[in-house]
């Protein structure tokens, strides 16, 4: 008996210090883990997203059953690799931002109109309330794709220049102004009066310090975190251009999930959705702060801003050449939110809607 009761005690403690070892190396216990990549670092509010919401909200409502292993900075996916992957099989959960997953499937490019928010606070109203279900469905149908949240990040973007205040459009006219290869990027600084100028982001400091060009159009906190202060002081707080990023599962792979785990699943999607906005706005702000006393802020009057509204209708007929949107659904989101009927009548007149 003492010889078969130490070979138990030994087994067991084999077992568990291979459990331990486990443990000790990172590797999780759980049933089912799903591999979760992203292009973004620490320092963005993706960070927040995934490994403090996401992440624990999946333990929770599995009782530990699915571990989320999450890959950040690219060291499994980039920005235009993550989709694919998805895709393929060979990562389980992605993040992209709009414009990237559009070059796959351009169900939320309706996201990337001018205006289509008045804000923030917009946003997250009509998300929660009709928007994000309505694009999912399509998403899934359309796109056998299931969409666990739509994400801000970093806000709006607003207008940075070194060449003074510009208070309306009408200040903006004939200002080289730098863009993205996007052609609604494109076509909403066109419709403001600016010269447009196709710029790599790596070059775009220099190219705006050496007045290759004379501003650009990014969301403040990335002015700030890239020190764009020092050679675009101006900012005009225009808003107008939303820059959501989406994260994303292929249906083959969660339907392939039990029961139980795709519950689990939705639930922590669900979860992460109530806290995206909040988390972004926290982000934001920390970046922000960086250059705050170093940039004169131009927020325009209400009768200023619906200039820079109307003025951008224009844009969007390249949307609706290039069918990015569905005009009835692009429609509902603005009578859904006050304050931009204006920008409504004057797409009436365009025949954009």
């Amino acid at each position: 008996m003492n010889t078969i009761g130490n070979i138990r005690k030994g087994l067991l403690t084999l077992v568990l210090a291979g459990t331990a070892a486990l443990w000790s190396q990172g590797l999780s216990a759980a049933e089912i883990v799903l591999k979760t990549g992203t292009s973004w670092n620490d320092k963005f509010p993706m960070k927040a997203m995934l490994k403090d919401v996401l992440k624990p909200k999946l333990e929770e409502h599995s009782g530990g059953r699915i571990s989320l292993d999450v890959h950040m900075a690219k060291s499994l996916c980039s920005e235009k690799t993550c989709v694919e992957q998805v895709k393929l099989g060979q990562t389980d959960i992605g993040t992209a931002s709009v414009a990237n997953y559009g070059g796959f499937h351009k169900t939320y490019e309706i996201l990337t109109l001018p205006y289509i928010f008045k804000d923030d606070a917009a946003a997250e109203k009509v998300l929660s309330s009709f928007l994000f279900d309505e694009l999912n469905k399509i998403s899934v149908e359309r796109d056998r794709m299931k969409i666990l949240a739509v994400v801000p990040f970093l806000g709006f973007r607003h207008l940075q220049t070194n060449v003074g205040v510009i208070k309306t459009p009408k200040d903006l006219r004939g200002v080289k102004i730098r863009v993205t290869k996007s052609p609604l990027d494109g076509a909403l600084l066109k419709s403001w009066g600016a010269v447009t100028t196709p710029v790599a982001w790596a070059e775009t400091y220099d190219a705006v310090q050496q007045k290759v060009v004379r501003g650009l159009y990014i969301p403040k906190s990335i002015h700030a975190m890239m020190k764009f202060h020092e050679v675009s002081p101006y900012v005009t707080m225009t808003g107008g251009a939303w820059t959501p990023m989406i994260i994303f599962m292929d249906m083959k792979r969660f339907e392939g999930l039990p029961d139980w785990a795709q519950q689990a699943l939705d639930k922590a999607a669900a979860d992460l959705r109530g806290k995206v906005f909040a988390i972004d706005a926290e982000y934001s702000a920390k970046l922000g702060r960086e250059n705050k006393a170093k940039v004169n802020y131009y927020t325009p009057s209400e009768a200023e801003l619906g200039q820079w509204r109307r003025a951008s209708a224009r844009a969007w007929l390249v949307g609706k050449k290039l069918k990015l949107y569905d005009p009835k659904l692009a429609r509902r989101i603005l009578e859904s939110q006050a304050g931009l009927e204006d920008l409504v009548k004057e797409l009436e007149r365009l025949g954009a809607l």
